[in-house]
């Protein structure tokens, strides 16, 4: 039996937290330093990891606190070795205390993953299905675009107060929007360098960076583009796949994958009918019921995205390329 606490009760955390109860796992409790909503009020809450550890055990855990908390929280858990544990995206905000994290994750058997839920998403899974059936050919080139007015992300709070609004809880776009880096990850492998420039107006009246525009070089030796961003009036998110037999295109904000082929072959996908929600709820039934699941994210391929961030942060500062491998070594 799975005995769940879920820390943080945030936006993803109270998703998260709708999707296990409409899954029907009802042992589950709460972490939050807020007045719980009504809608959980018959469950059992506690203000700290540590009050909660001390009524009960649980096996099983899902961090949704702000980036920021991510590794204090995940140390906690690692400490009481709870078996499965689920981290929101990303992993952290920076490479700092990783090592260690991946040491004490060693220490005992567990399944912990990272809440890449776009793995999930249909239009990524035809992606993948079209790449590895090598429907266009070698990949030369890979383009991700995203972007989304951040004042409209979280309605019920002031954004210049929000996560994205801070340097201090992990916010700006290379980290908010890290999904783009990861899913290429999937499709494509590991990255080795990136160029990036990103940059705040100031009018949002927020710290962190709102713009970034990232260059990347695959291991693989493709190369490929990221563009980021918190302006978009309504969410705009889309990717091209360019091979020598053709590309494809997904707009994955309309549900839709279409690729062309130089013999004059065309395709399309639609799954218009699939609700985001779905993607959350598929994420948390695999994690809990079939962890092998080659979708979820493990610990260690959540550090990719984390170091083409942290390269890409070091890229603008100082205005050179920037490799992993003199980030991770660092």
């Amino acid at each position: 039996m799975f005995k769940i606490l879920v820390i943080g009760l945030g936006s993803i955390g109270k998703r998260h937290l709708r999707n296990l109860l409409a899954l029907n796992y009802t042992q589950v409790s709460v972490v939050t330093s807020k007045q719980i909503p009504a809608e959980f009020g018959a469950l059992a809450a506690y203000t700290t990891i540590k009050e909660a550890f001390a009524v009960e055990q649980f096996n099983t855990a899902f961090i949704c606190t702000p980036t920021a908390q991510h590794l204090n929280s995940l140390f906690t858990l690692l400490h009481h070795k709870v078996e499965n544990i689920y981290v929101e995206k990303p992993l952290s905000n920076n490479m700092g205390q990783v090592a260690e994290v991946l040491k004490m994750a060693a220490g005992y058997t567990n399944n912990i993953k990272v809440g890449y839920d776009l793995h999930f998403d249909p239009g990524i899974q035809q992606i993948r299905a079209l790449l590895q059936q090598n429907a266009i050919g070698k990949i030369l080139s890979a383009n991700a675009f995203v972007g989304q007015y951040l004042p409209h992300w979280r309605p019920y709070e002031d954004h210049r107060q929000g996560m994205s609004a801070k340097q201090a809880t992990g916010g700006g776009v290379l980290l908010d929007i890290v999904h783009e880096f990861d899913y290429l990850r999937w499709l494509m492998g590991n990255v080795a360098a990136v160029s990036c420039w990103h940059t705040n107006s100031g009018t949002l009246e927020i710290e962190t960076e709102e713009v970034a525009e990232v260059l990347l070089k695959f291991s693989n030796g493709a190369i490929g583009t990221v563009h980021l961003d918190y302006w978009q009036p309504t969410l705009v998110r889309y990717c091209t796949f360019t091979g020598t037999k053709g590309s494809i295109t997904a707009n994955l904000a309309k549900s839709k994958v279409e690729w062309a082929l130089h013999d004059g072959t065309t395709g399309e996908y639609n799954y218009a009918g699939f609700e985001r929600n779905d993607r959350f709820k598929e994420v948390v039934r695999a994690f809990l019921e079939n962890n092998t699941d080659d979708r979820l994210t493990t610990l260690n391929d959540s550090l990719q995205s984390l170091l083409v961030v942290e390269a890409s942060k070091r890229s603008s500062e100082t205005g050179n390329t920037v490799s992993l491998s003199s980030i991770k070594n660092s």
